[in-house]
């Protein structure tokens, strides 16, 4: 995950504290060995250990947007980072983060469909979430080495299929969407939860419960096999 040593904010030497402290340290290691459980415990006790510590929230909130699939957990950090670091020179894409967050958590409590985006859009936005927290961890890492990290140009193309040849030849049509008639099913891991496994496949929470009747939510054990809706 990402070094924190940015110049923003306190000094150089605060940051050079908060980095070397023992549990961040530990923490930063089990990311490494993909122990997230583990890596959120020992920032807790970074923070136990230095309240005012911006790396730990801010590992913190990376670590519950890009991994646990906790909006709100990571709004929290990510505002307290900002709070302890209010001149971060990453301020606006953690910022925009949030945003996308806030978003996000207020749809699934609405639960309206009419008031929400595309489900499909949905999904792509957890996905750029997750996207952008790992390059802006990347970046800090580079920053943290002295290194300036070229800036990448992107772009908004999407790849299709190619056309699908009529018999006989002639025109093109374009290929139709395969739509899903079968229910599939989902295995249940580490922090996964019915709001996360239900943004996962693009379908309402309360589609996910019908789906699997009995299900009790604050019970679900990993190994559980879910059934998945199709959207429609």
């Amino acid at each position: 995950m990402a070094s924190l040593l940015l110049g923003c904010g306190g000094g150089e030497s605060d940051a050079t504290a908060e980095d070397r402290e023992p549990h961040f340290l530990a923490g930063r290691r089990l990311v490494t060995q993909q122990d997230y459980n583990g890596a959120a415990k020992s920032f807790y006790k970074a923070l136990e250990a230095n309240p005012l510590s911006a790396a730990a929230h801010y590992e913190l909130g990376v670590l519950f947007l890009s991994r646990k699939n906790d909006p709100a957990a990571a709004i929290f950090h990510l505002q307290r980072y900002l709070t302890l670091k209010p001149e971060a020179v990453n301020k606006k894409d953690v910022l925009g983060q949030i945003e996308g967050l806030k978003s996000d958590l207020a749809g699934e409590i609405l639960g309206n469909p009419q008031s929400q985006p595309n489900r499909s859009i949905q999904a792509l936005r957890a996905q750029l979430n997750q996207l952008a927290a790992e390059n802006a961890a990347l970046k800090h890492q580079l920053l943290s080495k002295g290194i300036t990290p070229n800036p990448v140009a992107t772009t908004n193309s999407t790849a299709t299929l190619p056309p699908r040849p009529l018999p006989g030849g002639g025109s093109t049509v374009p290929n139709p969407p395969q739509p899903t008639t079968t229910l599939r099913t989902h295995k249940v891991k580490g922090g996964d939860n019915p709001t996360s496994i239900a943004r996962q496949y693009g379908i309402p929470v309360s589609k996910l419960l019908a789906a699997n009747p009995g299900l009790k939510p604050a019970k679900i054990q990993i190994g559980d096999e879910l059934k998945i809706p199709p959207r429609n």
